[in-house]
């Protein structure tokens, strides 16, 4: 029998050599992708078969991982009828946008002319890093130029359709995802017109949150797809993932609280800091109808409704006239009217090379030292190294603010 030496690394056994000329027992072994502290364990037999065991730490440098970055921007357009890819451009300029608040508009310009039209597919790339995912609104080219516009919309606005409510009890009895799910599989994927059917698109659900809850924007029993996915994004936290696998457009819908971000506008490299208030307050609505006289409905201060008019809480506003034909709908008509009432509290800032996910919770600490509990509703990115940040509305009492600012 002869000496004999076995090590475990990493789960992993190796045999060891020993050395004549050194006098050593050596190996090589596998280092693991990530650096730490790991055990050896070595187990030692000699030449009576006698065994000894022993444990030395050994420690992993990893290697730093350089991010080598160009700032070359990329834009994939792929046809929105079979997903097919059609041109891979550079752009010139941009503004990217993506917000669920507003829906605005991105802007690429390209210095080419191609074969993309509406309703197309995008998927922009910076340092081979995927930063928007969008739909071609128009392209535009001013006399004959050779700067062509393309003006986008966020990619979630290929739902933006009207479509007949159906399955709303996947809400409650499977999970709200489910309900999004199925409905743009009946709309978008297996809708009895096959002509329009998206078949390269793939949803799947990563969660199932059950809600006692219905479609709030629905009217005659047809709601807008897009609007209620972006009001599932700010009430229930649903994320809309989208990937390419497999030559499938794949859509994740998800029930995903981001971890929270730690804001100080005093402290950390932010620029351009802006915090507004706005109000546009109908405080009364007064409803004529045809034969059977007039309904008022009154705002209270914490936005609920009542029909007296010498409640303590009343609201101050503006007064607002509408009409309809009978009483039974003049409830209704007047709550509508109040629905478009605006209360905004939003905070912008500009953050040097930092990005930070739409939908991101944070906590901001503003120039006053207050901290107010909000997240990312709106990015903007431009060729600038500062990305600039708006956040969603603020949950407070904005009429008691006004209340207090009047005083």
């Amino acid at each position: 029998m002869s000496n004999s030496m076995t090590i475990n690394f990493n789960n992993k056994n190796y045999i060891a050599n020993y050395n004549n000329q050194t006098g050593y027992w050596e190996v090589e072994l596998e280092a693991p992708e990530i650096g730490g502290i790991y055990n050896a364990n070595i187990e030692y037999t000699d030449f009576f078969g006698q065994t000894y065991d022993d444990t030395q730490k050994i420690q992993i440098l990893a290697e730093e991982k350089i991010k080598i970055e160009n700032n070359i921007v990329l834009m994939w357009i792929f046809d929105y009828r079979d997903f097919s890819l059609k041109d891979i451009l550079e752009t010139s300029d941009y503004e990217i946008n993506i917000d669920e608040e507003t829906n605005a508009n991105s802007s690429i310009k390209i210095l080419k002319k191609t074969e993309a039209r509406a309703n197309d597919i995008v998927v922009i790339k910076k340092n081979n890093e995927e930063i928007y995912w969008g739909k071609i609104e128009e392209i535009t080219n001013e006399d004959g130029k050779i700067v062509y516009t393309y003006s986008l919309k966020y990619i979630t606005n290929i739902f933006n359709q009207n479509v007949i409510l159906k399955n709303e009890e996947l809400i409650k009895t499977i999970g709200i995802e489910d309900f999004i799910a199925e409905t743009i599989k009946e709309n978008f994927i297996e809708s009895e017109d096959t002509f329009l059917n998206k078949t390269y698109l793939e949803v799947i659900v990563k969660t199932h949150t059950k809600l006692q809850t219905t479609v709030d924007n629905v009217q005659n029993g047809i709601f807008n797809l897009h609007t209620f996915m972006t009001n599932c994004t700010q009430s229930y936290n649903l994320r809309y993932d989208f990937a390419i696998v497999n030559k499938k457009l794949v859509l994740t819908i998800e029930n995903k609280e981001l971890e929270k971000e730690l804001i100080d506008t005093t402290a950390q490299p932010i620029s351009n800091y802006t915090e507004v208030y706005e109000t546009n307050v109908v405080a009364k609505v007064t409803v004529l109808t045809k034969e059977e006289g007039e309904y008022n409905l009154y705002l209270l201060n914490d936005r609920t409704t009542t029909t007296d008019k010498d409640n303590e809480n009343r609201a101050e506003g503006k007064t607002e006239v509408v009409y309809t034909e009978k009483m039974e709908e003049a409830k209704q008509e007047a709550l509508d009217t109040m629905k478009a009432n605006s209360y905004n509290h939003n905070i912008t800032f500009k953050y040097y090379d930092r990005y930070i996910k739409i939908g991101t919770p944070i906590a901001i600490r503003t120039k006053d030292s207050k901290i107010l509990d909000t997240y990312i509703s709106a990015i903007k990115i431009t060729q600038n190294k500062f990305i600039e940040y708006t956040c969603g509305n603020i949950r407070i009492d904005f009429i008691s603010k006004i209340k207090k600012e009047r005083k």
